[in-house]
């Protein structure tokens, strides 16, 4: 019988937050994913001996986490420890701020207490309302909101802990003692994380492998000019070229991962999946004998695609020097990164089984035991996921587990017993994100920091040139440069991806290659002591300034149809994982006494281009919750309706519920405010999601809702008199 062996790799990954003028971690993100999905992720298998699975460790995750252990502590954490009573105002306002830092729907929002801080605060918060919204908070909310924010982050494997249980039972009013052993509880979880991994690994159910120390581009640190391989018309920092560094980020992060761990990894994630093919000899040289990168690579390196191409390893060899490849499936991983968070457990999980078996009924002529690698973020998805992801990953085990047609494998296992039959006749240069580096240079920002990098860079080479530089401090310098080489810094530079943290990042940024200079008693330039990221203006959500008229009917009727409605613009739905730019451009909205008014705008074409089957689904929320579901293409199935509404999850007759759809070159859609029980000045909120068979894509806006009141006669006379 022929098995379809499936390679889970779970990429566990975080920057050094480490801030070296300060010797404290700025951002709490090792320590909230260490009590939740790195906790998690390991604890699944403790009772499935038969689930192989592969996690990719990058030492400077593995850093942070033995800092922690060894009394290092994060800005959060401290503010977390101090008294309620004893909070300043300023203290107050950091709490106010940052302790949402989370999934609202998912880790807010289920639990009564913390959502009733936030709506204390306000979903729409920002600098200029701190000072009166700390005055609404008594010393006991502050209490309250520094136990849910870390009580929100601890994980579902420790959900059953008597001190987690009791914590979740209580739900408000807590002590400062049960606060600090909350805190205590996630130090000492963490003490345990590293041994767990270590053990489940020497015991031979997962493989580790790992990333360069830093997790930097390699391609990059090689030569920055190879930014332009892959997209010839990017415009390019000066020149930065170091493949020495590039070498001892790979030898760095195995031999940590060794000492650390207790067994030296012999596969690699090059960071973000970036390869070269100058990257061969360095890989084959630091020891690793496997490397993974994504499916787009593979494509652009072959010279003919077949179907069975991606479902084998392949032999890399350059210039004599080898590494055995594997190919991330680029559908399969999405999906339970994007796609599944926002469905019922058990229908992905059913999904994603039937797809892998039709994979395996696809490759029966194979002649050679078919593999396929799923490769993706181990931390950041199960934030979004309503249980934390325990339903579906336990599920997703469990269910391959049982068909005997699908076999659970790490990657080593699998070259081991099935070496490469295939060599790539060459190596395409690119990362798993678009098959380019476009992400981490070529934007002003990004180009700015390669540049101030390559800068210090020199100093460095310069130093080595005196004679009064000693050894420790070439070598502390040396290590602040190896750090601001991460990939990280140079993400969240430039308009492609969003955080509330991104001057943070740049922050910390500089402030390594400020340590660089210190180290060797140089002065620091001038370029480090402001932010090297362009400050940008905030643009609001445009909104509504008077009625309008739209006729529903899927087109522009005319010029003015829409003027005076309210319009989100819609890019990239950018985070800390990358899913590439959504299907929508935009959605307007506008209201008169009687009706809602809604257009969404298709990125590409019109909605008749839409593939069957692929549909948008509106939820709008007032006394009552509408859903409203409408497939633009020509339904696989006749019958189908292609418009559905329904009022609390009941569905309703079309035709008598006053609603008005019309898809078309776009969508427009009128929704009665009587059919929503709402009114006037009663506050409404709606988001769009792309649908296929029941399945959930994307979401606008991805989290949160567009909110709005239902207007009154008044409403125009108000804007005139303002």
């Amino acid at each position: 019988m022929l098995q379809l062996n499936i390679a889970f790799l779970w990429h566990m990954h975080q920057p050094l937050y480490l801030d070296p003028i300060r010797d404290r971690f700025a951002m709490p993100w090792v320590r909230l994913h260490a009590v939740k999905a790195y906790s998690d992720m390991i604890a699944c298998l403790d009772s499935r001996p038969e689930a192989k699975v592969t996690f990719n460790l990058v030492p400077s995750l593995l850093l942070q986490i033995q800092s922690y252990i060894q009394g290092k502590t994060d800005d959060f954490l401290e503010l977390s420890r101090r008294p309620a009573i004893e909070l300043s105002p300023s203290d107050q306002e950091f709490i106010l701020t940052h302790f949402f830092s989370c999934q609202w729907p998912t880790m807010v929002e289920p639990h009564k207490r913390y959502l009733q801080l936030l709506e204390l605060r306000g979903r729409d918060f920002g600098p200029s309302y701190t000072s009166q919204m700390r005055k609404k908070f008594s010393t006991q909310d502050y209490l309250d909101l520094q136990v849910w924010f870390n009580l929100a982050w601890v994980g579902f494997s420790s959900r059953n802990h008597p001190l987690i249980s009791s914590l979740f039972q209580k739900g408000q009013l807590f002590s400062e003692e049960e606060k600090m052993d909350l805190l205590d509880f996630h130090l000492e979880l963490m003490k345990g994380l590293i041994p767990r991994y270590s053990s489940k690994w020497i015991e031979g159910q997962i493989e580790i492998s790992t990333s360069p120390f830093y997790h930097p581009i390699l391609p990059l640190l090689i030569d920055t000019d190879f930014g332009r391989r892959p997209r010839p018309k990017t415009k390019l920092p000066l020149r930065f070229t170091c493949p020495e560094d590039a070498g001892t980020q790979l030898d760095k992060g195995r031999r940590y991962c060794k000492d650390v761990l207790g067994k030296t990894p012999v596969g690699l994630w090059p960071s973000e999946g970036s390869v070269a093919p100058e990257l061969i000899p360095l890989i084959e040289e630091a020891g690793f004998s496997w490397t993974a990168t994504d499916e787009a690579i593979l494509f652009n390196s072959l010279e003919k695609i077949e179907h069975q191409s991606l479902f084998q390893p392949y032999r890399v060899e350059i210039n004599g020097c080898r590494t055995d490849m594997v190919f991330r499936h680029h559908k399969l991983s999405d999906l339970i990164g994007f796609v599944y968070q926002k469905n019922r457990p058990q229908a992905a999980i059913t999904d994603f089984v039937s797809r892998l078996k039709k994979i395996r009924s696809g490759l029966q002529g194979m002649d050679r035991a078919p593999f396929v690698a799923i490769i993706l973020d181990g931390e950041n998805p199960w934030e979004y996921y309503q249980d934390g992801g325990e339903s579906f990953l336990t599920g997703l085990y469990d269910a391959i587990i049982k068909e005997p047609m699908l076999e659970l494998v790490t990657i080593g296992q699998y070259l081991e017993d099935h070496p490469p039959s295939l060599t790539l006749p060459g190596l395409y240069t690119g990362s798993w994100i678009n098959h380019d580096f476009g992400i981490w240079i070529g934007g002003q920002d990004e180009n700015r920091a390669w540049e101030t990098l390559g800068r210090a860079r020199k100093a460095v080479d310069n130093a080595k040139k005196q004679e009064d530089i000693t050894e420790e401090a070439m070598n502390m310098a040396m290590e602040s440069i190896f750090a601001a080489e991460g990939s990280d810094w140079f993400w969240w530079y430039g308009d492609q991806f969003e955080t509330d943290y991104a001057y943070g990042f740049d922050h910390l940024f500089r402030a390594h290659l400020e340590k660089v200079y210190n180290s060797l008693n140089m002065t620091v330039p001038d370029e480090l002591l402001s932010p090297i990221r362009v400050p940008r203006p905030a643009i609001p959500t445009t909104e509504p300034t008077c009625f309008i008229h739209p006729q529903i009917d899927g087109r522009v009727s005319y010029y003015w149809e829409w003027r005076g409605a309210g319009s989100l613009t819609l890019g990239s739905l950018g985070g800390a994982m990358h899913s590439g730019a959504g299907s929508l451009a935009e959605i307007a909205y506008g209201f008169d006494l009687e009706s809602l008014y809604l257009r969404i705008d298709p990125r590409e074409g019109s909605f008749d281009a839409w593939e069957p089957d692929l549909g948008l689904r509106i939820t709008i929320s007032s006394e009552a919750i509408i859903t409203i579901e409408l497939i633009p293409g020509q339904s696989i199935d006749p019958l189908k309706e292609k418009f559905r509404v329904l009022k609390n999850g009941k569905a309703l007759v079309f035709r008598e519920t006053g609603v008005k759809c019309a898809v078309n070159e776009l969508a427009e859609v009128a929704i009665p405010f009587a059919l929503l029980d709402s009114n006037p000045k009663d506050e409404l909120t709606f988001y769009v999601e792309t649908i296929r068979n029941e399945l959930v894509g994307d979401r606008w806006p991805r989290e949160g809702y567009i909110v709005l009141l239902a207007p009154d006669e008044d409403f125009e006379r108000r804007l005139w008199l303002v």
